[in-house]
């Protein structure tokens, strides 16, 4: 299902008020509409009661837009205030019925990206804690920003989105198209938004769209959808094509109208698919109809064909003996490779309890396909079975658990896992978790393994 609404109250209503807005959306036919607060939060709870009702009342989905100055990427004085400010806008969201709490993450300032995302993700993961703990129902949705010096590209977001459980992307296809200097040209440009998306698996994809004027890979301004150069009708077509379930919220400077003018323009692609179908459709009947045809004919030939059968089956009944005789070669051959391995000497390798191994020695050689290319005589010679020296952090040294060359860490998924060298979201272990035994694995690599 696909619904359109403006961001924030249309231009075109009289009552300046959040309800005044639902109800005017609603006129439009309109089935959306994203509740600003992009500019302070001016709503008390008794007012965002009132706001639910008639959104419910009205049939209009509800998305809520947090404050704009927002940095959870800056100093403790700025991240305690931008938290504040998506928690109170939060709470609101909460009691309207909204679906999303959408807002903006912040700025690299003097930090590295990587430095950027870790502090991103790191108070995310607060806020997104205290949404699950005070029962907030509305998703936070993390806006694709239009700069490049602004942290939140399309990558970024998404990275955020599988770190932090709960966060979900908000595709705004101006800045997308903006940050790329004019990426999204046609249908593909657009899928390949969506494939980027697919590991989040979302049911339901937010989407922000407008016109925008562009320099640099930087966005500058808002424009009318038919002023700039990002099209709607390619991303119909992939929603249409991928059966995409989603709400686009009419971010132009012309809100209400370019909202009514992208639902004229899905309803219009969507017509010509459909037109596209029913002509598929009656080319199948004809192709069927031409098909019949051709099978009346052929079946007028099948009296000249009936003489060839009795020749076809004698081919088969030659062919049958043929396949027969064969199968009976290769029984023969199953038997006498049988005899030969029965014929083998028994392997020279003893087992852990001593005594000679059970198998057969397959070609030259002392061992069986298991033992064979040993450089000892016994189980115990495998590295499985030898017991490899381990460096730990003892009373008075720190250190961190190494065995040979590798490394013990801990990877973001809690796996604990031996490497050479650290990988992104791995952190150090300097001891053996109790229970645990290091041991080699068939290739002398160390791995951890339950102790007994």
């Amino acid at each position: 299902m696909i619904s359109f609404g403006p961001a924030g109250i249309p231009l075109s209503c009289k009552g300046r008020t959040v309800r005044d807005g639902i109800i005017y959306t609603r006129n439009l036919e309109l089935d959306a509409m994203e509740v600003q607060f992009v500019r302070g939060i001016r709503m008390d709870e008794e007012e965002a009661a009132k706001v639910r009702q008639t959104a419910e009342e009205a049939g209009i989905e509800l998305h809520v837009k947090a404050p704009y100055y927002l940095n959870l990427a800056g100093d403790e004085a700025n991240v305690e205030m931008s938290k504040n400010k998506i928690l109170a806008a939060g709470h609101l969201a909460h009691i309207m019925g909204a679906q999303t709490l959408v807002f903006h993450p912040g700025f690299y300032g003097e930090l590295s990206k990587e430095e950027t995302m870790n502090r991103v993700v790191k108070n995310l993961r607060d806020i997104r804690d205290t949404f699950v703990s005070e029962g907030w129902t509305p998703r936070l949705g993390m806006e694709i920003m239009g700069k490049r010096n602004v942290f939140g590209s399309l990558e970024e977001v998404l990275e955020v989105c599988q770190k932090v459980k709960g966060i979900l992307p908000v595709l705004d296809f101006a800045h997308i198209h903006a940050r790329g200097n004019g990426i999204l040209q046609n249908p593909e440009d657009f899928t390949a938004v969506f494939e980027k998306l697919a590991p989040l698996k979302l049911d339901h994809v937010l989407i922000h769209f407008t016109g925008i004027h562009y320099e640099n890979g930087n966005a500058r301004y808002r424009l009318p959808i038919k002023k700039g150069d990002l099209k709607f009708e390619p991303l119909c077509d992939v929603l249409l094509d991928a059966n995409l379930s989603a709400t686009i919220i009419s971010t132009s400077p012309i809100l209400e109208h370019d909202a009514m003018y992208m639902n004229i323009v899905f309803d219009r692609v969507k017509e010509r698919r459909d037109a596209r179908v029913a002509r598929e459709l009656k080319d199948a009947v004809e192709a069927e109809e031409k098909a019949k045809k051709e099978a009346d004919r052929k079946s007028e030939q099948d009296r000249v064909r009936g003489e060839k059968e009795a020749e076809a089956a004698r081919m088969k009944a030659q062919k049958e003996a043929e396949k027969l005789a064969r199968e009976e070669a290769k029984r023969r051959e199953k038997e006498e490779e049988e005899a030969r391995k029965a014929a083998m000497p028994d392997c020279e390798a003893l087992t852990k309890s001593g005594e000679r191994c059970k198998k057969k020695v397959d070609g030259k050689g002392k061992y069986c396909i298991q033992h064979k290319g040993w450089r000892g005589e016994t189980i115990w010679d495998l590295p499985e079975n030898q017991k490899p020296k381990v460096q730990q952090s003892s009373d008075k040294v720190r250190r961190q658990v190494q065995v040979d060359d590798y490394k013990l860490w801990k990877n973001a998924e809690g796996k604990y896992v031996f490497l050479k060298e650290k990988k992104e979201g791995c952190s150090p272990i300097f001891k053996v978790p109790d229970g645990k035994g290091v041991r080699y694995d068939k290739q002398k690599r160390p791995t951890l393994k339950d102790e007994a």
